[in-house]
């Protein structure tokens, strides 16, 4: 969920990580990480922000008090989580754990462009394309070579296979860290924390939705002044978590929200809407990541120029991008240099 998220969930990864560091690496490999942290999220208090000054302030207040209690939930989780090959191991819904950041993961895996940012996609995507078309080049010279070389009578040569051309091999290794100052950096690891990780809080988007067909029951001057992002958080920090790493778990606790919080949520939603009509948060600035969004529809503007395609969105960009590499590769395609690209202002 764009609008608001759980200051928690980062660090809870973060203890996770230090705890295994010293496991080799055969049992970390026997360990379903996405369980252990949502076993750790469900003992912890949630912990949602909406603004960049929440955030921090959430964020700060989880490290200097709350440190002990998140190492004893990660701690019990490690012991508590045990593999089990008759767990349900059917996924998530694709709704429950799509998001920015695993597209852009995805983006980087498919251009080997380690740590890129989405700034850096369209220069990992012309790189791939380059690529491809050098070795198609190398790939034809070398063929008409060999069947010269055939037709001479050398049949060595003519039995070669020629060079498999592939944009993969040619890594792009950047590093917001590297370029940024040092809040980007760490925003940028906040962003790409849990793309590793398929956990989701059902009560979040349960809550988004009760919260909007509340406020379609107000008086739309009044229905103005409600922040929904706010109203959700207000709810979600009120509530225990229900985080859900399979199908099955997700459609048990959602239906066990609805039974056993339906009313409670619905009173702490009537109290959120009465605090954001009173004293509505006017100068909120927007969470820390919003900086990646705005970057995100930068990179997909000059992703869809670059491959001449007009329905590139976050979700679909890696199975185009792709869909067009195979092409490239196999038939060849037209693209657009970056650098005709008429670049509009980015945030940052």
């Amino acid at each position: 969920m764009q609008s608001c998220k759980n200051a928690i969930e980062e660090l809870v990864i973060a203890e996770i990580d230090l705890q295994i560091s010293h496991l080799p690496q055969y049992r970390r490999d026997q360990m379903n990480l996405s369980e252990v942290a949502a076993y750790a999220l469900n003992r912890l208090p949630s912990m949602y922000a909406t603004s960049k000054s929440g955030w921090m302030r959430q964020r700060k207040k989880a490290i200097t008090e709350m440190r002990p209690q998140i190492e004893s939930a990660v701690r019990r989780a490690l012991v508590s989580v045990k593999p089990d090959a008759l767990r349900d191991t059917n996924p998530l819904p694709i709704q429950e754990v799509a998001s920015h950041a695993r597209s852009l993961a995805a983006l980087q895996q498919l251009l080997g462009a380690e740590n890129a940012s989405w700034l850096d996609i369209p220069t990992a995507l012309e790189n791939a394309l380059n690529t491809i078309k050098l070795k198609s080049a190398i790939n034809n010279t070398y063929t008409a070579i060999g069947k010269r070389s055939a037709i001479a009578g050398d049949e060595t040569a003519f039995g070669r296979n020629s060079t498999e051309i592939s944009w993969r091999g040619r890594h792009l290794k950047t590093s917001v860290g590297e370029t940024k100052d040092d809040h980007k950096s760490r925003d940028f690891q906040t962003y790409m924390s849990d793309v590793n990780y398929q956990f989701s809080n059902v009560l979040e988007k349960l809550v988004l939705s009760l919260a909007y067909h509340q406020t379609q029951k107000l008086h739309p001057a009044i229905a103005e002044t409600v922040d929904l992002g706010e109203t959700t958080a207000y709810v979600l920090n009120r509530l225990p978590p229900m985080y859900a790493t399979s199908e099955k778990g997700y459609q048990a606790l959602r239906q066990r929200a609805r039974e056993v919080y339906g009313k409670e949520v619905v009173a702490a939603l009537k109290e959120a809407i009465a605090v954001c009509v009173e004293s509505p948060n006017l100068d909120k600035g927007p969470l820390p990541l919003a900086r990646f969004e705005a970057e995100l529809e930068e990179a997909l503007a000059q992703v869809g120029w670059i491959l001449q395609r007009g329905d590139i969105t976050w979700r679909n960009a890696p199975f185009i991008v792709e869909e067009c590499l195979h092409k490239a590769v196999n038939q060849g395609i037209e693209w657009r240099k970056r650098s005709d690209y008429n670049y509009p202002h980015v945030f940052s």
